[in-house]
């Protein structure tokens, strides 16, 4: 106890001095706000990604600053850490096998030098038949279909990464909204829908022919086996057609038009056997309790989470160093900087009339895992949050260019955006919509108003070049002073903001952009081993909402797809269009229920 209050005298003192220097906010300086950003991006801390050493040891870096702080404990068992339980790797063990017959003849590979299973992979076995599935692409509205006239139930489909003509600038997958028929989930999917067991992926001739890399990062199964294999792999199953992958995709590429069909006197086996690892991780919980006996039992929160990408997963924008330490110094050791610097600057000046939430957040890079375990165990109840305030990526301001998304999510909060930044060197640039794939999300979905801070993107985005020394650190400050009189605001008004549900940026009401359909659902990020997506919300209007459904819902098949993970759902929409009727087969209270949506247009 004496402890504690002579680090709060040491605060107070520190305080009146600052106040008396002319500096009535205690903003960290940018030096020292950049040194945390530093010691973060650190390579000794491999990523940060969530559930390993680094990621701990980055979490008791930041516990100990809340605990000197003066901090109160907002964990598990009076700590300062919230722990839950999240996939953690993804292992390749023994047994994995890939063998052909041709001709009555075994040719086997060796798992390794010639493939290796993908993250996405189911662990198993299947035998079948051999089907040469071009690309893999099936893409009605660009009149394009690997898989037309061709029958893979029971099969092992061979397709080639990329799409047709890919060098063309005029090809017909070079338009942004087809983009996604490139991506892995819609082959591996796609060949899964179309009945095959198996799913074999090999570098198509216009790229590099190297040794398949062990997976990395996490990911669910799609519920098909799938392996990586070499050119080589390919050309000795393709030899009974007596052409090679070379001559098969310039054929297509001419076209374009799709040159599938059953490898005669083919079979395949695949074994695939994948051990998920789960471990775990945990959020950074610290409170400051309010100073005013009628408002402290409410709450503002303040997050950022400190997790990213390891070294390297299937989120890595830079696939060929997949195996390099990814050090998330602007994504998001910025924010984690920012939230300490806001929560030395409030101990500093005693807090404020509302309690404060600093909370470090982690598994956000694995779908806003560790938001979402918060608000289902906040120490202070939801109902009694006031606002969520994230900071995510806040270290590579451009110019004076500060991003504040969400001003539409709370009545007033424009203004007080406007208000807070007033005087300060920064140029705002305020967004109304509240959603996006960032900390704040499961917040608003459950009715709390939000503030996103965000100084934009960069091209070291989830890339190994992301690294301390590129951060704005002045910038940093800047982005750190207006949050500190939001927050103040938020948390010294008498009146606390009504939410506001939001029209969806997304909804019906025209335009083109983007790419497939909008279903108008938001899902509930928590991870399951039950199949199915859950619903968080349904967007008002939106399709979700007009075919009856409602938050807590589970789909389970959508367009006579059916639905494991979120993976599937977003395959269903991105091959679906404006004004599809489609079937969505949903749980709600462990009973089975059918209803038609008409998907909308995404803008």
């Amino acid at each position: 106890m004496r402890a504690r209050l002579a680090r709060q005298l040491a605060l107070l003192v520190s305080a009146l001095l600052l106040i008396g220097a002319g500096r009535p906010e205690p903003i960290p300086e940018a030096p020292e706000l950049l040194r945390w950003v530093r010691s973060l991006a650190d390579p000794a801390l491999e990523g940060r990604a969530s559930g390993s050493p680094g990621a701990e040891r980055a979490a008791r870096l930041i516990a100990e600053e809340f605990r000197r702080l003066g901090l109160r404990p907002g964990g598990d068992g009076g700590s300062h850490l919230q722990a839950f339980e999240v996939m953690k790797g993804i292992r390749v063990v023994g047994g994995n096998a890939l063998e052909a017959t041709i001709d009555g003849a075994a040719r086997p590979f060796a798992a390794g030098p010639d493939f290796l299973p993908h993250a996405f992979s189911e662990s198993g076995e299947a035998d079948g038949e051999l089907v040469f599935a071009g690309y893999g692409i099936t893409a009605p509205e660009l009149g394009y279909d690997d898989y037309a006239g061709l029958d893979v139930r029971g099969k092992i489909v061979l397709v080639m990464t990329h799409e047709p003509r890919e060098r063309d600038p005029e090809g017909p997958f070079r338009r942004a909204e087809a983009f996604p028929y490139t991506e892995l989930r819609h082959k591996a999917i796609n060949a899964r829908e179309h009945g095959a067991l198996g799913i074999i992926v090999v570098p198509n001739p216009h790229h590099a022919d190297e040794p398949p890399r062990l997976p990395r990062g996490t990911s669910a199964a799609w519920g098909i086996l799938a392996v990586k294999a070499t050119r080589a792999v390919a050309e000795a199953l393709l030899a009974p057609t007596g052409r090679s992958l070379a001559q098969l995709q310039a054929e297509i590429d001419r076209g374009p038009a799709p040159r599938s069909a059953a490898v005669p006197g083919a079979r395949v086996r695949l074994r695939v056997a994948l051990l998920r690892e789960r471990g775990e991780t945990a959020n950074v919980v610290g409170v400051l309790p309010g100073n005013d006996p009628r408002l402290a039992h409410e709450a503002v929160v303040v997050g950022a989470h400190y997790d990213h990408l390891g070294r390297g997963s299937q989120f890595s924008l830079a696939p060929e160093q997949a195996d390099e330490i990814h050090p998330g110094a602007d994504d998001n050791a910025s924010g984690t900087a920012a939230v300490i610097g806001l929560a030395r600057a409030f101990a500093a000046t005693g807090g404020a009339r509302r309690s404060l939430v600093f909370v470090a957040f982690s598994g956000e890079e694995l779908g806003l895992l560790g938001s979402t375990h918060y608000v289902k165990h906040p120490p202070i109840p939801l109902a009694d949050t006031v606002a969520m305030v994230n900071l995510d990526s806040v270290g590579r301001m451009q110019g004076r260019r500060l991003f504040v998304l969400g001003v539409g999510s709370g009545t007033g909060l424009r203004a007080l955006v406007e208000e807070a930044a007033r005087g300060l060197d920064v140029e705002l640039a305020l967004r109304e919509d509240a959603f996006g794939p960032s900390d704040h999300t499961p917040f608003y979905s459950r009715g709390r108003p939000i503030l996103f801070f965000f100084t934009g993107t960069h091209a070291d985005y989830h890339r190994p070049t992301d690294t301390w020394e590129k951060i704005n650190a002045e910038g940093l400050r800047s982005v750190v002073a207006v949050a500190f009189r939001t927050i103040r605001a938020l948390a010294d008004r008498a009146e606390r903001p009504a939410f506001v549900r939001l029209p969806d940026p997304s909804g019906p009401r025209g335009g083109g952009g983007g790419y497939g359909a909008y279903f108008g659902s938001v899902p509930d990020f928590s991870e399951s081993d039950a199949p199915g997506v859950r619903l968080a919300d349904v967007r008002p209007g939106g399709p979700a909402e007009r075919a009856g459904l409602r938050s807590g819902d589970i789909v389970v098949r959508l367009g006579g797809v059916t639905v494991r993970t979120l993976d599937d759902l977003v395959f269903v929409l991105r091959s679906r269009r404006a004004g599809d009727a489609v079937e969505v087969v949903y749980l709600r209270d462990g009973v089975e229920h059918r209803a038609q949506a008409v998907l909308q247009t995404r803008r």
